[in-house]
């Protein structure tokens, strides 16, 4: 895949970060809250937010569409 994707750190309530994610300069996903998991909060960290957002641009080059994110990739990442 030769498409320019890119992510973009959100603020999310509650003090924490999402991620939006671009394909080509378009808006392709909206994350505005940790994927899987019950409530509207995100992740605690920046960091939390960058690894999950690198992790779905990747997924995303690899063809899998929509790029689903596990609950348990999110605790390989400690994100969670």
């Amino acid at each position: 895949m030769s498409a320019d994707i890119s992510y973009k750190i959100i603020p999310a309530p509650g003090n924490t970060c999402c991620y939006d994610v671009y394909m080509d300069g378009r808006l392709l996903i909206h994350q505005p809250n940790v994927p899987g998991l019950p409530g509207n909060e995100g992740f605690k960290t920046k960091d939390g937010a960058v690894k999950v957002a690198e992790l779905v641009i990747s997924k995303i080059k690899m063809g899998e569409m929509p790029p689903s994110i596990s609950i348990e990739e999110m605790k390989k990442l400690g994100v969670i």
